[in-house]
């Protein structure tokens, strides 16, 4: 299980020979120099290494795709949900009878919000269409990752994890969702957008070309 998620620490590494500041870095980078260098603890390190690689900045914007996936699930869930889960999946419904089709659809839209922006914000090729098609993607694979640990729960028949963090359980409870995103996320990442943007570079220069 643990290799599964390392696929984020190998993300971490992507676009680090290549400088790709988002939208952001002219207000984020005087930041970053400011709080670095003024108010980390003596233990940590003094400034933040730039430029900050392309991966990290997937990374930060797929976890806050995750997050907010599943805060969005919780509140659609808890305020509009009507149709169990397991109306159209049983599986789904036995592994955790309380999710409903509304919550699963209000993570999506969360995480689509989100994954939009963060593609806009990243120069992602195609960015109004690949942005929601990842967003989705994210909410889908983290229900995918909630369920298999409700599945192995069940089957020990435990409630939580733990009980490291109040009301939440440990930290398998927690991150549960970011398991079978991560492979998913090198995919993206690493292969799938760098070949969008080569698309998007070949047809410029041809478009340059038949100008002249």
């Amino acid at each position: 299980t643990g290799y599964i998620p390392s696929f984020w620490v190998r993300i971490r590494q992507l676009g680090g020979d290549i400088v790709q500041p988002t939208r952001l870095a002219p207000l984020v980078k005087p930041l970053f120099e400011y709080f670095g260098q003024k108010k980390l603890p003596s233990f940590l390190p003094k400034t933040i290494q730039f430029p900050v690689t392309a991966g990290a900045n997937f990374i930060f914007w797929t976890w806050l795709c995750i997050a907010f996936s599943d805060v969005g699930g919780y509140f659609a869930g808890r305020n509009f949900g009507k149709t169990k889960l397991g109306a159209i999946s049983p599986a789904a419904g036995k592994t955790s009878p309380n999710k409903t089709v509304e919550g699963v659809i209000g993570g999506c839209v969360f995480s689509l919000v989100l994954a939009t922006l963060g593609a806009w914000i990243q120069k992602w090729p195609y960015w109004m269409v690949l942005g929601p098609v990842h967003g989705i993607l994210l909410a889908l694979l983290g229900l995918v990752g909630d369920l298999t640990a409700s599945m192995l729960k069940r089957d020990a028949g435990l409630k939580d994890f733990g009980d490291l963090i109040p009301e939440h359980g440990g930290i398998m409870d927690r991150v549960d969702s970011y398991i079978f995103t991560a492979p998913y996320g090198w995919i993206m990442c690493g292969y799938v957008i760098p070949w969008l943007k080569r698309v998007v570079d070949a047809r410029a220069a041809a478009a340059a070309i038949l100008v002249v």
